[in-house]
Formats: C-alpha cells, sequence, structure tokens
C-alpha cells in the first residue's frame, strides 16, 4: 500500500445533531454506519486512517476539525465526510 496517503473518514452529525430525518430514520445513523463500514475496510486495506467518531456523539466544530487534522495538514490527507441528505429538491441540470 502506498503510505503517501491518508484519509479521515468524517461520520457527519451524532448525538444531538440529527441530520435530515424521514419517519424514524436520522441521517446521523447512516452517515456513523456507512463511516465505520469504510474506516474497518481502509484498516483491513492497510491505509492510515482515523475517524470522526465511531458510536453516536455530539461532536463540537473545534472536536470534529481537531480530528480531522489529526492525521496532518498537507495535500495527501483525504477526508470523506459522509453525509445522506433529504430529497425532494429540483436538480439543476434536470437529472
Amino acid at each position: 500500500m502506498n503510505d503517501k496517503y491518508r484519509i479521515v473518514v468524517d461520520a457527519g452529525h451524532g448525538g444531538a445533531d440529527s441530520g435530515a430525518v424521514s419517519g424514524n430514520l436520522l441521517e446521523k445513523d447512516f452517515n456513523l454506519q456507512a463511516a465505520n463500514y469504510m474506516y474497518n475496510r481502509f484498516k483491513e486495506l492497510g491505509v492510515p486512517v482515523t475517524i470522526t467518531r465511531d458510536t453516536d456523539k455530539t461532536l463540537s466544530r473545534s472536536e470534529r476539525l481537531n480530528t480531522m487534522k489529526s492525521l496532518g495538514t498537507d495535500p495527501n490527507v483525504i477526508i470523506l465526510s459522509n453525509h445522506i441528505n433529504a430529497g425532494g429538491g429540483v436538480f439543476p441540470y434536470g437529472w
């Protein structure tokens, strides 16, 4: 594996911040599930990776940013921020 790149996986929202809501479905739960899958898969592949949260907890903006910066601030750090937003909008290009 190329050790040049490092990845931060961000599970968007969390804790008191549910993100989009549809019935009993919360965006924060889907974001966390996707982020944990990605984090574990990158670890299996030997990619240097960290995750902003691995449980349902509230993160302040500074806590989230500090975790993102924990692998460094050079251009080889890739941040993958998971968000599954609510639908219903109009697509700008008629998709």
